[in-house]
């Protein structure tokens, strides 16, 4: 694992020296302060993270919590937002930029109101979910459904195994609650929070 994480960080040089001629380019134009520029991954990876060796579509936060920056020179106050935002996001968040509105088909919510830190309510939680594929990482962990709120991840897999964790607490996930009686109210919580989210 030692040997996939250095090549995993040295790969990344390759992104920045990519982050740094685009920059370059618009400099050249003169395009830079017109243009938003947005960076985020979709997923992260997990190396070593709760016994597997290089995953990226587990329910831990390995997996699901990656940066996501915007640049919009101008637009917004350079800030750091803890609101959950997803990549379903990003579809209306363009077409607000654009001057539309995306289709009530489209999942997800426009950013601008969060970015120019306007007085809204935004989501408490997020919906996440994984469906295997038939070979690769992929099919190493069976579909799953999970919510998350800034304290509670309540996760139901396929199999039928259930996993609750209380992030303040455990951060690394080690210790799963549930069916344990003193978080069964918690637990019903959430379980039911997760049938709604997955009717949306």
């Amino acid at each position: 694992l030692d040997i996939t994480y250095k090549q995993i960080l040295r790969s990344l040089l390759s992104v920045d020296d990519g982050v740094a001629s685009i920059l370059n380019a618009l400099d050249k134009t003169g395009l830079r302060e017109k243009t938003i520029i947005v960076y985020l991954s979709d997923n992260g990876l997990t190396v070593g993270d709760h016994r597997f060796g290089l995953t990226k579509n587990c329910a831990y936060e390995s997996c699901i919590r990656v940066p996501f920056i915007m640049y919009a020179p101008g637009m917004f106050p350079a800030r750091t937002e803890s609101s959950f935002v997803a990549n379903i996001d990003l579809a209306p968040t363009f077409a607000d930029l654009a001057g539309f509105t995306a289709p009530d088909t489209v999942d997800g919510t426009s950013l601008l109101p969060l970015l120019k830190n306007e007085n809204i309510t935004w989501r408490d939680d997020l919906l996440f979910e994984h469906w295997p594929t038939e070979d690769g990482v992929g099919a190493d962990i069976p579909e799953f459904y999970a919510v998350r709120n800034a304290e509670w991840k309540y996760v139901e897999y396929s199999t039928g195994e259930k996993e609750l964790y209380d992030l303040v607490n455990d951060p690394y996930e080690l210790n799963n609650l549930a069916g344990q009686p003193e978080y069964a109210e918690m637990q019903a919580q959430l379980e039911q929070r997760l049938i709604e989210l997955k009717k949306e």
